[in-house]
C-alpha cells in the first residue's frame, strides 16, 4: 500500500508544472494568473516578475524610476520590462517575504496579461554631413555592431551600448539624479577596470 501511495504521489508531482514544485518547496502558495489580474489598482497591486507575484501597492509611492511605471503594470506579468534594467533577485532583497504573495502557475499565463513596453517614439531623421563642393555626396550608414573583440577597453562597450540598449535601459545606467554622486563613482569604478593589451607580441623575427 505504501508503496502504490508512493507512485500516486510521484505521478501527482509530475503532473504539476516546475514551477509549482519550486513554490511547495518554498512554502508558497500557487496562483492563477486570473488570480493576480484582480490587483490591478494603484491601491492594490500586484506585479508578476519572474513567475512570483509580489504586493507592490506601498513599494511603488517610492519606486526610483516613478510609482507609474509600478501601477501601469498592476495585475501583469511584467518581468519583460523589469528584467533589462534590475537584476532578477533585486524584489527579494528589498521586499519583505509577506509582500511575496505567491508564485503564479504559467500555464494559466495568457498573452492579455503581459505587460507591454510602450510603442518607442520614432527615431529623429539623423542629418546628413555635407559634402564639401566638389567630392561625392556624404552617406550616413546604420550602426553595425562590432565583433567582441574589436572592444578593447570600457569606452568601446559604453558606445556600442548606447546604440544596441533599449533606450530606457540606457537611460538608466547612464544617467543620474540629484547631486549624481553614484553616476561619478560608476565611472571611476570602470575606470579601475584594466583588459589585457593587444598590441604586446613577440616581435623578435618579423617578416620586412
Amino acid at each position: 500500500i505504501g508503496s502504490s501511495a508512493a507512485r500516486h504521489e510521484t505521478s501527482r508531482l509530475r503532473a504539476v508544472s516546475p514551477r509549482c514544485v519550486a513554490a511547495m518547496a518554498e512554502g508558497l502558495r500557487t496562483l492563477s494568473m486570473d488570480e493576480v489580474a484582480k490587483h490591478n489598482t494603484k491601491e492594490d497591486c500586484w506585479v508578476v516578475l519572474y513567475g512570483k507575484a509580489y504586493d507592490l501597492t506601498k513599494f511603488g509611492k517610492v519606486h526610483p524610476g516613478g510609482a507609474h511605471l509600478i501601477y501601469d503594470n498592476a495585475g501583469k506579468d511584467a518581468t519583460a520590462l523589469f528584467d533589462p534594467i534590475h537584476p532578477k533577485d533585486i524584489m527579494e532583497k528589498l521586499l519583505k517575504p509577506s509582500l511575496t504573495m505567491g508564485v503564479v502557475d504559467s500555464a494559466t499565463i495568457k498573452d492579455e496579461h503581459i505587460a507591454k513596453a510602450p510603442a518607442p517614439k520614432a527615431a529623429a531623421a539623423k542629418k546628413k554631413p555635407q559634402a564639401a563642393e566638389g567630392s561625392q555626396k556624404a552617406e550616413v550608414e546604420d550602426f553595425v555592431k562590432p565583433p567582441l573583440a574589436a572592444m578593447l577597453n570600457t569606452f568601446d562597450f559604453e558606445s556600442v551600448a548606447r546604440e544596441t540598449m533599449e533606450p530606457q535601459a540606457w537611460g538608466y545606467y547612464s544617467s543620474g539624479g540629484d547631486d549624481e554622486i553614484t553616476l561619478r563613482d560608476n565611472h571611476l569604478a570602470f575606470q579601475r577596470i584594466t583588459m589585457r593589451p593587444r598590441i604586446l607580441v613577440n616581435v623578435r623575427e618579423i617578416d620586412m
